[in-house]
């Protein structure tokens, strides 16, 4: 399985491409697929800056194991390749990007930002 990162604004598009998308937020008013909620930020980090937020933030994934994370993806993705979404568009600072660098240091997988960098699958948009 290949883990992506996107935002919800994009879902159609990763579902005609066969791509699981799963929420990590921590509201997806109008999402109706699988959510993770062990991967979402906690509601006091709202109006957090960037410098504080990663702290913090850091801080509840280093109490996850990221091989249970990994699998707990799979089985909700059905097998599928994941693109883990929430609401902030390509580029802006955003949990989801310390979720990838997360998964890339106790994992060694690469998890790619769609709309940014896409190898393999730069035909998706």
């Amino acid at each position: 399985m290949k883990i992506f990162t996107g935002n919800f604004a994009n879902v159609k598009k990763y579902k005609a491409n066969n791509l699981e998308p799963i929420s990590i937020a921590l509201s997806a008013r109008y999402f109706n697929g699988q959510k993770y909620k062990s991967l979402n930020p906690d509601w006091s980090f709202k109006d957090f800056s960037k410098e504080k937020y990663t702290p913090l933030f850091n801080e509840i994934l280093s109490k996850l194991n990221a091989k249970t994370v990994y699998m707990e993806l799979l089985k909700l993705s059905n097998n599928k390749d994941v693109v883990l979404c929430c609401h902030e568009k390509a580029g802006d600072f955003c949990h989801r990007h310390l979720v990838a660098e997360w998964l890339k240091k106790e994992l060694g997988i690469e998890v790619f930002e769609l709309g940014k960098m896409q190898p393999e699958q730069t035909s998706l948009f």
